[in-house]
């Protein structure tokens, strides 16, 4: 793929679910004297034995693609194996958004204990944070929905139609999330995915109710996105008052606070109004009082 730079673990996501399978069929069984090792590993992550059975899968696997007689794709199945160490440590670790430490000690306890396993996909080893690693879940999905929709063995009884549809739903959905964000790895390997159902899609005879022609993302201005997020800051506040005032007990509350406040203004502004008007009288009468003194001092002249 071209939607992403070379080493990018985008650029493997359409083939992982085969990888999964793959990995999932051969890791069926597996041997359990690497228990020490990936128990020294699986303490890294927590306090419990959680990673020791995906520790002992992805050992066996890793034995497997590494191996001479190994005549897969050794770069998509690292690729996928770093996918999978990322999504079982994020599972085990829900509570920690970044587990970028958690990643590098588990990659170093593999070094330490299984070297000769892991060298081959070591430039494959890399971490990913969780929203990419929710993207990736996600076009893992759409391809292999899209793969259901096209193969043969699912035909019989028109079950391609289902994995058709689903696969139309999630597109429309997924494509909202890249309206202001179009340009990362996950919108761009949308666009692609896109191209390649609509040249496939039209060449299905039956499931009429599945769409042959998928949109394109519409693309947004990130300064348009910008102002609605200042705009939408600014008035929310009020809005939320607004809401509680009219639909909720807020009204019943505030109104009687309201109108004691009133009260207590209304006093306040009668006591002002007749202190003022003492004032003037008192002021009144000192004048007449000045007045009354010097007119009969002048008397006495």
């Amino acid at each position: 793929m071209d939607t992403a730079d070379e080493d990018s673990i985008y650029n493997y996501v359409d083939a992982f679910y085969k990888c999964r399978d793959s990995f999932d069929i051969f890791t069926l069984k597996y041997n359990i004297k690497e228990s020490v090792k990936c128990n020294f590993i699986s303490g890294i992550i927590s306090d419990y034995s959680e990673f020791v059975v995906p520790c002992h899968r992805i050992v066996k696997y890793l034995k497997h693609i590494s191996s001479s007689t190994y005549e897969g794709n050794l770069i998509e199945n690292c690729a996928y194996l770093n996918y999978k160490l990322n999504y079982e440590i994020q599972n085990i670790k829900k509570d920690v958004e970044d587990t970028s430490h958690i990643y590098d000690d588990v990659i170093k306890g593999f070094k330490d204990h299984f070297d000769s396993e892991i060298k081959k996909c070591m430039e494959s080893m890399k971490y990913i944070n969780r929203n990419e690693l929710v993207e990736l879940t996600k076009l893992i999905e759409l391809h292999e929905n899209f793969d259901n929709f096209l193969n043969d063995k699912y035909k019989t009884d028109d079950k391609h139609c289902i994995y058709g549809k689903k696969c139309v739903e999630s597109y429309l959905t997924y494509i909202d999330d890249c309206y202001y964000d179009y340009d990362r790895s996950f919108c761009k390997l949308l666009e692609k995915f896109k191209e390649d159902y609509n040249e496939v899609a039209e060449h299905v005879i039956n499931c009429e109710e599945v769409s042959r022609n998928l949109p394109p993302i519409k693309k947004g201005s990130t300064a348009t996105a910008i102002m609605v997020l200042i705009l939408f800051s600014t008035i929310t506040p009020f809005s939320v008052v607004f809401l509680l005032y009219k639909f909720t007990s807020f009204q019943s509350w505030i109104n009687p606070r309201i109108k004691k406040k009133k009260n207590i203004l209304k006093n306040l502004y009668e006591n002002s109004t007749k202190s003022l008007e003492n004032t003037g009288e008192y002021g009144t009468n000192s004048q007449n009082r000045q007045f009354n003194l010097h007119y009969n001092s002048d008397l006495r002249k």
